[in-house]
């Protein structure tokens, strides 16, 4: 017979919850973006669960709350700015963006750039990741086929 105590284990604070799932979103963006196809509709179905599920169970907003996560940018997207970052988020490249939206890749580039500046971000995937979290674009603007709004 041991004599050896049980281990009482605690559940999960909200911050180990958050780091657990914002690892796992990041995992699947770094696998989903780095993948031979490039399906970013695989990105958002494998990414958008692990994301709206620390949304929902309120981590995100609890941030959000104590002024760690900006409730949004500080200055909001143009529709220009829009249009380039949802082609992005559906994987098309600066010239077939540029091409899309009858802009040089240079405008396309400056865009991104502005982009990245506005939300924090340095990168593409980053920039998508946070502005779907924050609901400057949305699944459905990724998802749907474009229009000349879009």
């Amino acid at each position: 017979m041991s004599l050896a105590q049980p281990t009482e284990t605690r559940p999960p604070t909200w911050r180990e919850e958050l780091t657990h799932d914002l690892a796992d979103a990041t995992d699947k963006t770094r696998a989903a973006w780095l993948s031979p196809r490039n399906v970013v509709t695989t990105y958002l179905r494998a990414v958008m669960p692990h994301l709206e599920a620390a949304f929902h169970r309120g981590r995100l907003g609890h941030l959000r709350d104590r002024g760690v996560l900006p409730p949004s940018l500080t200055h909001p997207l143009t529709g220009r700015e829009k249009q380039v970052i949802v082609r992005v988020a559906r994987g098309m490249s600066n010239a077939k963006a540029g091409a899309d939206l009858c802009l040089s890749e240079d405008t396309i580039k400056t865009h991104l750039g502005r982009i990245y500046k506005k939300s924090g971000t340095h990168d593409r995937a980053h920039a998508v990741a946070l502005l779907l979290i924050r609901g400057d674009i949305t699944a459905a603007d990724v998802l749907e086929p474009l229009d000349a709004n879009r």
